[in-house]
C-alpha cells in the first residue's frame, strides 16, 4: 500500500484549477494548462440584451428554498427576448442563443432538440422547456448569443461554415481556427452579438459537506459539483447570528483544514460521521484558525484530486472556540476495524474523518508498526525483493539506482520490490517513507490469523515517534485524518499532532476534546 507517484500539478491561468502538490513518490509532473473552452465571446461590445422571463415552475423562497435536485427538475418555462439599446424587441434577430444554468447544469433544452440552443424568431421565443440538474443556492437560467447556428446534418450539402473549409466570415481565420466557430456544427462563423441575460432568482439549499462530498450520487468518491464554487450550510444562519447545526474543524495539516459537519441524517453509531466530513486544500499552514473552531462561513471551489474530494481556494470565516463557553465539539475518533480496511465503501464514507486504529484486548485487536522498514537496497541475490542483511536489518528501498523514485517500467528490478513490498503486511517501502513519510501499521484481529489488515499512518506532525526506530513495536492507538490517493488505491491516516500517537506503556488514546487542541482557546486577541 505505498504510494507510487510522485505528482505535482500546476494550473496555468485556468480559473478552474488550482496550484497542486506532492502526493507520492516517484515523479509525475502534471502541468494544466489553458482551460481547454473556446473564446465565443464577440470582438466588439454589444448594445444589444436578452430578457429571460420566467413564467413556469418552482422557484422557492429564501426562507423556503427547494431541495438540491440530483436528478432534473421539472421543466421551467422560459420566454425569451432579443431587446434593442432603446429596450425594444429586435425583430430582425432570427438566430440561436444557448441556455445555461449558475450554479447547475442545463439537463434539456426543448427536450433536447437543438441541445441546449434556442431559435429565437423575430427576436422572440416563448414556452421553452429548460431543465437543470445539480442546481443549489440562488440559481439564475442564463441566455447568450455566442453566434452558434447548430446543424443537424453535418453531411448536408453545403456544409456548415464551420466545417467547409472557407473563411466565410472573411476575419482571415477557418473552421476551428475561427473563434466563431463554437463546434464543427456550426452554421456561422462569427461570434455572434455576445447579447445576454439571466432570470430572476431560483431559490435552492445550499449544500452541505456531504452534499459536496456526494453521498447521494457518487458514494463518496466523488463531487457532484466539479470545478464549482460552492457555498457550504456550516449551519450558521446570518439573520439569527446562532448556528443551527454545528460544522467544527477537527484537524489541520501543513496544507489545509480538515472540517466536519455534526448533523446529518446519514450518521452511523457504529462508525461515525457519514460523508460528513471535507479536507479544504490551502496550499500552506492555514492561520487564525484551530481545531475546535465553529466555521461560519465555507466557500471554495470543489474538486477531486486524485480521487479525494477537497475544497480549493477556499474562503472562511470562524467563531474561536473558547473552553470558558462551550465544549471542544470534535467528534471522537471512528474506530477502524481489520476488516474496515477492506470496505472501500465505509472507508470512503469516513475520508476526510477523524478515525482510529487502536489494540483492544476485550475485542481482539493489536497494531503494531510494520517490522519490515529499512534505508538498505534489496541485491539480485534475492531478485531484488527485500530482504534482511547479514546484520538482520531489513532491506526496504526500492529505488535500486538511487535517482529519488521508483521506476514502475522496470518490471525485473524496482517494480518487482516495490510489488513485492506491497504484497508483504509488515513492509514499508523505504523511499516511499523517505519522501512522504507514509508506513504500514498492522491490524490484526488476534483470535484470526487470516484476518489481517495493512493501515498506513503518516507521522510527520507528530515529532516525538520514529517508525524507524519504533519499526515491529506494538501500538495503543494511532489517530488522525482519513486521506485518500487514488494512484496506489490507499487510505491513509494523517496524525495531527504527538497527541494521536500513543506507543509508550501505559498510553491510552486521549479523547477528541483534549487532544491536538489549544486547551486556552483559539482566540488570537486572547494569546
Amino acid at each position: 500500500m505505498q504510494y507510487r507517484y510522485f505528482a505535482l500539478a500546476l494550473a496555468l491561468a485556468c480559473p478552474r484549477r488550482g496550484l497542486r502538490r506532492v502526493v507520492g513518490p516517484g515523479l509525475l509532473l502534471l502541468i494544466a494548462g489553458a482551460c481547454g473552452q473556446k473564446n465565443t465571446l464577440p470582438q466588439q461590445p454589444t448594445s444589444k440584451r436578452i430578457v429571460v422571463t420566467i413564467t413556469g415552475g418552482t422557484l422557492g423562497t429564501p426562507a423556503a428554498p427547494q431541495p438540491i435536485n440530483f436528478s432534473p427538475s421539472n421543466a421551467y418555462t422560459v420566454h425569451l427576448e432579443m431587446r434593442n439599446e432603446d429596450d425594444t424587441v429586435d425583430t430582425d434577430f432570427n438566430s440561436f442563443v444557448r441556455i445555461s444554468s449558475k450554479p447547475g447544469t442545463v439537463y434539456t433544452v426543448n427536450g433536447g432538440q437543438d441541445g441546449r440552443n434556442v431559435q429565437l424568431v423575430n427576436g422572440v421565443a416563448d414556452n421553452v422547456d429548460v431543465t437543470i440538474v445539480a442546481a443549489f443556492g440562488q440559481t439564475r437560467i442564463w441566455a447568450q448569443d455566442i453566434g452558434y447556428v447548430p446543424v443537424a446534418d453535418l453531411t448536408r450539402n453545403p456544409p456548415p461554415q464551420c466545417a467547409n473549409g472557407l473563411d466565410d466570415d472573411g476575419d482571415g481565420r477557418v473552421d476551428s481556427a475561427d473563434p466563431g466557430c463554437f463546434a464543427p456544427n456550426d452554421d456561422d462563423e462569427t461570434t455572434g452579438t455576445g447579447a445576454l441575460g439571466v432570470s430572476d432568482l431560483i431559490y435552492y439549499a445550499r449544500p452541505r459537506i456531504a452534499d459536496v462530498r456526494g453521498a447521494t450520487t457518487t458514494g463518496g468518491t466523488g463531487t457532484p459539483f466539479p470545478y464549482e464554487q460552492v457555498d457550504i450550510d456550516t449551519g450558521y444562519d446570518l439573520t439569527t447570528n446562532a448556528f443551527k447545526w454545528d460544522t467544527v474543524v477537527t484537524g489541520l495539516a501543513s496544507d489545509g483544514f480538515f472540517a466536519t459537519d455534526l448533523q446529518n441524517a446519514t450518521n452511523d453509531p457504529q462508525k461515525g460521521l457519514m460523508y460528513n466530513s471535507v479536507f479544504a486544500y490551502t496550499f500552506s499552514a492555514p492561520t487564525k484558525i484551530g481545531v475546535c473552531d465553529r466555521l461560519r462561513l465555507l466557500q471554495a471551489t470543489s474538486s477531486d484530486f486524485f480521487g479525494y474530494t477537497e475544497l480549493n481556494f477556499p474562503t472562511w470565516a470562524v467563531e474561536y472556540w473558547d473552553p470558558q463557553v462551550r465544549p471542544c465539539l470534535v467528534p471522537e475518533a471512528t474506530v477502524l476495524a481489520p476488516g474496515d480496511w477492506n470496505n472501500a465503501s465505509l472507508m470512503f464514507k469516513n475520508e476526510s474523518g477523524l478515525v482510529r486504529v487502536a489494540t483492544d484486548a476485550a475485542n481482539h485487536v493489536a497494531i503494531h508498526v510494520g517490522g519490515h522498514m529499512g534505508s538498505g537496497r534489496p541485491t539480485s541475490a534475492t531478485g531484488f525483493k527485500p530482504d534482511q542483511d547479514g546484520s538482520g536489518n531489513w532491506r526496504t528501498n526500492c529505488d535500486l539506482n538511487g535517482d529519488g523514485k521508483v521506476n514502475f517500467s522496470d518490471t525485473n528490478g524496482e517494480a518487482a520490490c516495490a510489488n513485492a513490498c506491497e504484497a508483504d503486511v509488515e513492509c514499508t517501502e523505504f523511499s516511499s517513507f523517505s519522501s512522504q513519510g507514509g508506513f504500514a501499521i498492522v491490524v490484526q484481529d488476534t483470535q484470526t490469523a487470516t484476518n489481517v489488515a495493512k493501515a498506513q499512518g503518516e507521522a510527520t506532525a507528530a515529532t516525538s515517534f520514529d517508525p524507524v526506530i519504533n519499526a515491529g513495536q506494538p501500538l495503543t492507538s494511532f489517530t488522525g485524518m482519513l486521506r485518500y490517493f487514488s494512484g496506489g488505491n490507499q487510505f491513509t491516516i494523517q496524525a495531527r499532532c504527538d497527541d494521536d500517537v500513543r506507543f509508550k506503556s501505559g498510553d491510552l488514546p486521549l479523547d477528541s476534546s483534549h487532544a491536538c487542541v489549544n486547551q486556552n482557546g483559539n482566540n488570537p486577541e486572547q494569546q
